[in-house]
């Protein structure tokens, strides 16, 4: 559409109701980009959901592995002490 059809347009429907159009366009334009955003945010939040869920599988492990070695460290050094005192 050229600039003389622009015109002639609001010429004859009156610039209201090309404005009403132009509302209702805009309207279904940033619909329809809130959608897509939302479904990307919504993505992105399972994404964190399951990075968060590894980290603390992995935190667990972690933890686990320090409890088993300080308890090898304390059987150690009682068996340590026990020999010194032999």
């Amino acid at each position: 559409m050229d600039f003389g059809e622009v015109v002639s347009a609001i010429f004859q429907y009156g610039g209201t109701v090309i404005m009403a159009g132009l509302f209702v366009w805009v309207f279904v334009q940033d619909k329809t980009k809130n959608t897509k955003l939302l479904e990307e945010n919504t993505k992105m939040v399972q994404a964190l959901v399951e990075s968060n869920q590894n980290i603390a599988k992995s935190l667990d492990i972690i933890s686990n592995n320090l409890v088993t070695i300080d308890h090898k460290i304390d059987r150690n050094y009682e068996q340590e002490i026990k020999n010194s005192k032999e």
